[in-house]
């Protein structure tokens, strides 16, 4: 897969993880707003104390990672390929700890989560890793 690609990838997820976050975020300020399946799960987690790191909405973080890996496809550097595949490996290791805690502490799923932690994270972090390593031997040319 070409660079351009992976790039356009890496912009195309990390735009639907600014949606998707952009509207927990605003969510957690208006919660009238929420938008979720049957069941109270959204809410629950919502509104449990694990929705704040600090004070700060978690989706805010999230927010702002997002909005930082586009500003890094936009650099293109290999500082900014590298710096991207790290934003992504910390967010995708914080989104398996807060699956972890609606499984087990939270007990209530919240969909928009799920989306977020088990389809958008892992998707950014495999496109951000695969771009940030260096090319084979033999696509390097004149080697």
């Amino acid at each position: 897969m070409s660079d351009r690609a992976l790039r356009a990838g890496v912009a195309v997820v990390a735009l639907a993880g600014v949606a998707v976050a952009g509207y927990l975020t605003y969510v957690h300020y208006r919660p009238g707003a929420l938008i979720c399946t049957g069941g109270g799960g959204c809410e629950t987690v919502q509104e449990s104390s694990y929705a704040e790191l600090f004070g700060v909405p978690v989706a805010l973080f999230g927010l702002g990672a997002y909005l930082l890996v586009l500003a890094l496809v936009v650099w293109d550097s290999e500082v900014a390929r590298n710096l991207a595949a790290a934003v992504a490996v910390a967010g995708l290791t914080f989104a398996g700890y807060l699956v972890v805690l609606q499984a087990f502490v939270i007990d209530a799923w919240c969909v928009w989560c799920l989306v977020n932690d088990l389809a958008i994270v892992p998707a950014l972090t495999a496109l951000t890793v695969v771009r940030a390593m260096p090319p084979d031997d033999d696509q390097v040319i004149g080697t």
